[in-house]
């Protein structure tokens, strides 16, 4: 039995529930922000450092491009390699390659440096620059950074008479310069982030708290309108919708028993209460005529159903129900109507029903019989048994039908009525926060 507090929580859902909510929702959007504006600020802050790189190594070139003359490179090859080695340890290069105007390679230098680098550095930057233009390409090894540097020698006229390639080191100073630039911008990305996530929660929770109100409200609305509706066709066969009420909770018992899903006994839920729902189309000639129908009044009655169909079909949130409305009345043998379905055919919610709906009719007052007592009326369910009804559902009700019996039977219809409202806001409600909660996230 569900508690006045659960139905308090239902029409009053906590607090926590709702900032929980909000927060499955915010914290995947502020991580998938966290990811896109963290990798964009990642790859601005590289190329802001290869460029200050890059600066550091042309800067260097045009130091070590100031004490190089052109006669110089027209000096015998043991002049120039002395040259060039004095000069190397007061530069900021690892290695210097030196080439003519036509390209050829003059001189090879290098100062300390990791036995694999050039190796690493041969394929890049082969393409010589034009006038006025330089090729840099940075090489990541072992830990360090080096950028390999090539422009063109020119004299002061403009005239070209070599090529100059450079391998620069970045200091492990201005290597940790870089890491830490890098960082100071990521955390700062996700500082930004977050507290704009946080200025949006209260904002999220109160759009949240009010959508959750006017879901419950329309979903109260709704579920109010099913049972007026409802319990208006019951009145119509007797003086009570006490009717609609015990099958309701005879078939929600047997489901519980059966241990079928929440989504399932939603469904049974909504059209067991609606099961007759086109009989509101039913002239009150043969809805009550006390005695047998005519063949042409049976026809007439049996159109209920198409007719509940289209009602149901108007309705949205109803077309749940249209498998016990649509089937109740078709029989496992294949006997029943309106479509002659049979066995698994028939839905199982349908299936299910059919049980509970026969046996509420034979134990009830009806315009055309008296109540019959408990053991008769299984006698005759029994004798129906793979006919009439599912011989495994039938076998699972029995088990307790004399207990469903003796709770609802003769209960007055204030009680069963409160009964099923606690039931309907049980599973009602858990879905209405479901279905909320989907679209919801997929807006955000």
């Amino acid at each position: 039995m569900i508690s006045s507090r659960y139905l308090d929580n239902f029409l009053h859902p906590p607090r926590i529930s709702i900032h929980r909510a909000v927060l499955r929702r915010i914290l995947p959007l502020w991580l998938l922000l966290s990811l896109l504006l963290s990798a964009g600020a990642y790859g601005l802050e590289l190329r802001r450092v290869d460029d200050f790189i890059y600066h550091l190594a042309t800067e260097a070139v045009q130091q070590f491009e100031q004490g190089s003359p052109p006669a110089l490179l027209n000096s015998p090859r043991a002049t120039l390699a002395r040259q060039i080695g004095l000069r190397l340890p007061l530069s900021q290069f690892v290695g210097v390659r030196l080439y003519d105007i036509n390209q050829q390679l003059l001189l090879e230098k290098w100062g300390p440096h990791d036995a694999a680098l050039p190796a690493a550095l041969g394929a890049h930057n082969r393409t010589f620059p034009g006038p006025g233009q330089s090729r840099q390409s940075i090489l990541r090894l072992h830990g360090h950074i080096y950028v390999q540097t090539l422009v063109p020698l020119s004299q002061p006229d403009g005239r070209r008479y070599g090529y100059f390639s450079g391998v620069y080191q970045i200091s492990p100073q201005i290597m940790q310069w870089i890491a830490q630039s890098i960082a100071d911008t990521l955390i700062g990305t996700l500082i930004v982030i977050t507290l704009c996530s946080l200025a949006l929660y209260p904002v999220m929770v109160n759009l949240n708290r009010n959508t959750l109100r006017l879901t419950h409200s329309l979903l109260s609305s709704n579920i109010e309108l099913m049972r007026v509706l409802g319990s208006a066709i019951a009145k119509r066969d007797s003086d009570t919708d006490s009717h609609n009420y015990r099958v309701t909770l005879y078939a929600l018992a047997l489901a519980q028993h059966l241990q079928r899903s929440e989504r399932e006994i939603i469904a049974l839920l909504a059209g067991a209460f609606l099961h007759d729902v086109g009989k509101i189309g039913i002239p009150d000639a043969i809805l009550l005529k006390p005695g047998p129908l005519t063949v042409q009044e049976f026809s007439v009655m049996r159109s209920h159903v198409d007719i509940g169909l289209d009602i149901l079909s108007e309705v949205k949130w109803l077309e749940m129900a249209q498998e016990v409305v649509g089937g109740h009345h078709e029989r496992f043998d294949g006997s029943g109507y309106p479509r002659g379905l049979s066995g698994a055919q028939i839905p199982f919610n349908a299936r299910l029903f059919a049980i509970i709906d026969v046996f509420d009719a034979l134990t009830s007052v009806r315009p055309y019989k008296p109540a019959f007592a408990f053991e008769h009326a299984m006698e005759i369910m029994r004798s129906h048994s793979g006919s009439h009804f599912d011989p495994a559902l039938l076998t699972a009700f029995e088990g307790m039908a004399a207990g469903l019996y003796q709770r609802y039977h003769d209960a007055q219809t204030p009680w069963l009525r409160q009964q099923l409202a606690r039931a309907r806001a049980r599973y009602f409600a858990r879905s209405a926060r479901d279905a909320q909660d989907k679209p919801a996230a997929a807006a955000t």
